[in-house]
């Protein structure tokens, strides 16, 4: 049996098995705030309350925030969703309203609704393909 001299501080902690050990304070104190693990000699790993209990803390406001990100997250998706809905409605609208000749920026109808677009409102986009199968001629 050999002897060992340590002349640094040493804290008594208890395991929850009941064994009183003593670990140098550093340790201790290194494992109380990080969290690290330290065993006793019958191989239970020490429990620090405090340690756990701040690292449960911090874990609930971890999940409260992502719970909040998600619901934003799934707003935000929701609300795309019905804007592309409202978008595909006016466009479909729109289009049938162009493909039956009536302009859609004065509201008048028109024979030749390609020539009138690109004669009268030369900077109005061209009529998508939606017209032209309606028989409507995209303008040149």
């Amino acid at each position: 049996m050999s002897t060992l001299t340590y002349t640094g501080r040493l804290v008594v902690t208890s395991c929850w098995c009941g064994i009183h050990v003593a670990i140098p304070k550093d340790l201790h104190s290194y494992a109380v705030s990080v969290g690290c693990h330290v065993y006793c000699p019958l191989g239970h790993q020490f429990v620090y309350r405090d340690t756990v209990k701040a690292a449960n803390e911090r874990l609930q406001r971890e999940l409260a925030d992502t719970k909040t990100r998600l619901v934003h997250a799934r707003d935000a998706e929701e609300y795309q969703r019905r804007r592309v809905i409202a978008y595909k409605g006016v466009l479909g609208k729109t289009r049938k309203r162009i493909a039956a000749g009536v302009c859609p920026c004065c509201t008048r109808t028109f024979q030749n609704l390609a020539r009138h677009i690109a004669t009268k409102h030369p900077g109005y986009p061209e009529i998508s393909e939606g017209a032209d199968q309606a028989g409507v001629s995209a303008a040149p």
